[in-house]
């Protein structure tokens, strides 16, 4: 596809602009009323060459090299109001996407000239020192996002593009938090869009308050409803230790979670649901060196569908999000987890470094090996579980004028290995790519 050269150098003073003079709205105030606007927009662009290991493009089996843009803009009003001995709240956003030159990279999830606005946040609630209630579209994040961190899976079809994910807010929710001296508690009810299509589920989230020694949390969700990606019946339990203090070893950090999946697989035939997902995860600081380091290791555990048995022991992803701690929090890879794995059927061994000349850059590495659990790529048999190796590299920064801006730009490199080769080709399946998000 012939590129405009004028539209990419607009593009660019634009962003350079906006690095430079990014700024926050103030609240302004009528009588009684706060009213805080807020506006976030995104920008990516990528580089894809050898698209799904040397197969090419899903949708166009030719283009085995892709130039991807995307864009979106989200205008949002906060409303504020004492009310009976606490806050009546409001949050409304709009966003606006779009994904131009050749479309999303491996040709799944977006084509080029997909656009959308749409309404993402639509919420009204009431809270006070204890209390939360709150009704409508809104955004819920519970610990670091495995299981509930994004209620849009973004398809170009539907919210205008892929890579960004503007649209991140449940399309329709209930969130009840109590929080008291030692617990908090969540009680929700949720509907998802995107690719997650129309899934409805509740559950009930307890945590603890205090979290100086760590954030412990047990939930459960019930999927009642929708038939996408088979979720209609699971009922899951999740068990979660995060960013956990070792006694007498400060540096060191424990992470870890255990998701099981029960219920009856009501979209695929009525089969018993025995997925089991986990991970574990240690992150050690190097205080001895004059750049802040963290090494870190994490394996992860996500078990795959047995062809030969009548049940379902796949586990299946869920809504996990992709920024809840860092950049690569359960999206296991700029390739990989993007494109091909999905946190089922997967064994992924992750090591990353990452270090700070400065407190706005971060240097990163990462290196993935990634397995599958059982020998079949969502149901199509491979003689091996060796999936492929993954090395990331990136730069990130954190800055503004009020820290509102975050810049990643990276390479993501991948060898396919026995099972890859047996399902797209052999070839290293590299990107270039940068992302950026600006708040005002």
């Amino acid at each position: 596809m012939k590129k405009n050269p004028k539209f990419s150098n607009s593009i660019a003073v634009f962003f350079i602009f906006l690095s430079n003079s990014a700024w926050a709205f103030d609240s302004s105030t009528l009588g009684a009323w706060t009213l805080t606007p807020r506006l976030e927009t995104r920008f990516g662009l990528q580089y894809g060459d050898n698209l799904n290991f040397g197969l090419g493009a899903l949708d166009s089996l030719d283009e085995t090299e892709r130039t991807s843009a995307s864009l979106s803009f989200e205008p949002a009003l906060n409303i504020e109001h004492p009310l009976l001995g606490g806050t009546f709240f409001s949050n409304i956003s709009v966003v606006g996407a779009t994904n131009i030159f050749d479309g999303e990279l491996s040709g799944q999830y977006a084509r080029s000239g997909q656009s959308r606005v749409d309404i993402d946040e639509a919420h009204v609630g009431w809270r006070n020192e204890t209390i939360s209630l709150s009704i409508g579209p809104q955004r819920l994040l519970i610990g670091d996002g495995l299981v509930i961190g994004d209620g849009v899976f973004d398809l170009g079809s539907e919210q205008g593009q892929f890579w960004l994910a503007p649209f991140d807010a449940w399309k329709n929710a209930a969130v009840l938090k109590v929080s008291g001296k030692h617990v908090h508690t969540d009680l929700f009810w949720l509907t998802a869009a995107g690719a997650f299509g129309d899934s409805r589920l509740y559950g009930v989230n307890l945590e603890n308050v205090q979290t100086h020694f760590g954030r412990f949390g047990a939930m459960y969700i019930d999927i009642y409803g929708g038939n996408e990606l088979n979720f209609d019946g699971i009922e899951a339990w999740n068990l979660r230790a995060l960013d956990v203090a070792v006694p007498y070893v400060p540096q060191l950090k424990l992470f870890a979670e255990v998701v099981l999946q029960l219920g009856e697989d009501k979209d695929g035939g009525g089969q018993d649901n025995k997925g089991l997902g986990w991970y574990i995860e240690t992150a050690y600081t190097l205080d001895d060196i004059p750049w802040t380091t963290i090494l870190t290791y994490r394996y992860s555990r996500f078990s795959g569908n047995e062809l030969d048995t009548l049940s379902n022991e796949e586990y299946r992803s869920l809504y996990y999000g992709f920024y809840a701690r860092e950049w690569d929090t359960f999206y296991q890879g700029e390739i990989a987890g993007e494109y091909h794995l999905f946190n089922s059927n997967q064994i992924t061994q992750f090591l990353k470094f990452r270090t700070f000349p400065t407190e706005q850059y971060a240097l990163t590495f990462y290196y993935f090996q990634h397995d599958l659990e059982e020998r079949n790529y969502f149901g199509t048999p491979v003689t091996s579980s060796d999936w492929a190796d993954e090395i990331n590299a990136g730069v990130e920064y954190f800055g503004g004028r009020n820290d509102n801006i975050y810049i990643y730009a990276g390479i993501a490199w991948s060898t396919p290995n026995q099972a890859a080769n047996e399902i797209f080709g052999n070839k290293d399946f590299a990107v270039i790519q940068t992302w950026m998000s600006f708040k005002f």
